[in-house]
């Protein structure tokens, strides 16, 4: 009787042994997925890097559309504007017509003069 109640002892001590180190294991293997997917290659750290890298060019891709649409019509109007095509002659190279006096002024030297009267 009594080597009975020592292999039934050892048997259920076995088992206890067999089921804490499966849960253990799955305890470990549990938290390695959790910390894979929130610092892995694709988790979530990098999924919030990503979604605001997407968002900065869709607002820069915004941007760029809205100076697209800014500069055709630019070009649209010195192809066929000439008012457009004077002004930035006036503007850009200093031209004037005939009769006209063109002024220029030094901002360097306005901005001194108006601090040191």
């Amino acid at each position: 009787m009594n080597k009975r109640n020592y292999t039934r002892i050892d048997r259920g001590t076995r088992e206890g042994r067999r089921k804490k180190l499966l849960l253990a294991a799955g305890v470990l293997l549990g938290i390695y997925f959790l910390a894979s997917s929130i610092l892995g290659e694709m988790g979530l750290v990098k999924y919030y890097r990503m979604k605001s890298r997407h968002s900065a060019l869709t607002e820069e891709i915004a941007m760029l559309k809205q100076d697209n649409v800014r500069l055709r019509r630019e070009v649209r109007a010195l192809k066929t504007d000439p008012a457009a095509i004077e002004k930035l002659a006036r503007d850009n190279l200093g031209l004037a017509r005939k009769g006209e006096i063109v002024y220029y002024y030094d901002e360097k030297n306005s901005k001194s003069q108006a601090q040191n009267p």
